[in-house]
Order: structure tokens, then sequence, then C-alpha cells
């Protein structure tokens, strides 16, 4: 892969793994933090990747931002802080002044995601960052990948339940699941979204998010459907 330029807003442990990975392709990264302590979480990595600049500043700096350094090839612009407000704000900013560069934007509450699709920014949801995480074969040319820092060994899976399946119309304490798996994610047929609970049923096309390791995966799968 081609060396790039990548610029990451906030966030992070999340942050960390993605600019580790992208450090270890080859590529050149830029962390842009208001927090402190931000900065240090990442300042690791300097040690061993000279190709990583720390910024401390604030991201949502108008002057700063129309200044960036687009000249070189840019992979893509992610904004990835906890506060969906924040990087509605980063990234509508960032696109005042760069209308052809790819910007990816963590959405931490789906019913925000229409807000940055309306910007031509490309959105992550927890649902869908775990869709696109489902049997991962890091393919780097799909940014989304790299948000599984622990690919070689966890597939998160998704499942849906449909009458018939092992699992449907039984509480979940009631499933025997494979050692090392975990159902993490519970989302209802009209969107609902939960966090399931020994006495939590799982119904006719739920949706279930599942962490497992790589060699329970076939397991899991039998247990459920």
């Amino acid at each position: 892969m081609s060396r790039k330029l990548f610029y990451i807003f906030e966030g992070k442990n999340l942050a960390f793994s993605l600019a580790k990975k992208l450090l270890l392709l080859g590529n050149e990264v830029f962390y842009i933090s208001n927090d402190e302590e931000n900065i240090k979480i990442l300042d690791g990595l300097k040690a061993y990747h000279k190709s990583l600049e720390l910024i401390n500043n604030d991201p949502t700096d108008i002057n700063w931002i129309k200044n960036l350094d687009m000249s070189k090839k840019v992979g893509a612009v992610i904004v990835i802080s906890e506060d969906d407000a924040l990087n509605f704000v980063i990234t509508w900013l960032l696109r005042q002044f760069y209308e052809d560069v790819r910007i990816m934007a963590l959405v931490n509450f789906p019913e925000n995601e229409f807000m940055f699709k309306s910007i031509n920014v490309s959105t992550l949801t927890p649902i869908s960052w775990m869709e696109k995480l489902i049997e991962a074969s890091l393919n780097y040319e799909d940014i989304t990948d790299f948000f599984n820092p622990y690919v070689d060994k966890l597939s998160i899976l998704e499942l849906t339940i449909n009458k018939g399946d092992k699992s449907c119309d039984k509480k979940l304490k009631d499933i025997k699941l494979p050692k090392n798996t975990i159902i993490g994610v519970q989302v209802k047929s009209d969107g609902s979204i939960f966090v399931p609970q020994g006495n939590s049923e799982i119904k006719d096309e739920d949706k279930l998010i599942i962490f497992a390791l790589k060699e329970e995966v076939q397991a899991t799968k039998e247990a459920l459907k």
C-alpha cells in the first residue's frame, strides 16, 4: 500500500489502536486533540514511529483547520471523540474547506447519523462498526477494518435469529454458549438496542452481536442457529 497521510481528531484508546495500525503500515499520522491526557496516551508511539505528529490544539479552531496540509495523498480524516456534537462541528468545519477529502466520523448515537451523512461524511456507528468486523480480513483499502485491535484473535459476529433456530424464544441464561463467547448487543426488530442479561429472551428477527475467539466461531453459530 502506498504511503498516505491520515488525520485523526480526538479519541483515546481507539485513536491509539488506529494510529498504531496505520503507522505499522508505513503511513504518516497527525493526531489532534485539545486534551493533554489524550496526547499522552499516544505519546508512547513516537519512540517507534517518527511519522507520528501529535498536536495539542483546539480541533474546532477554524483558522487552524483551513491551513491543514492537504497537498499530500490524504487517506482519510477521522474524527472519533465520544461526543457526537463535537464530532459534527469538526467534520462540518472540515467539509467547508475540503470538499473532496474522505472524512469519517464516529457516531455514538445512531439517531445522529443523518446529520453527518447530510454533509457527505462517512459514518461509523457501534453496530455498523461491528458489521464491518465480521470475519474481518484486514483489507487495508477499507479504513474501518483498522478499528479492531484484536483482529488476529477475535471475531465479531452478527447473527439474525429466526423461528426454528435453537435459541429462538429462549432466555440467554438457558443457552449453552462456548467458553470465551459473549453476546454483547441485542437488536430487536423495531430497531431498539440493548445489552442482554441472563433473563433476556431471544425472539424471531432479533440480531445478536457476538464476541468470540476465532476458534469458537463455528460452535457459537451451532449453539444459536
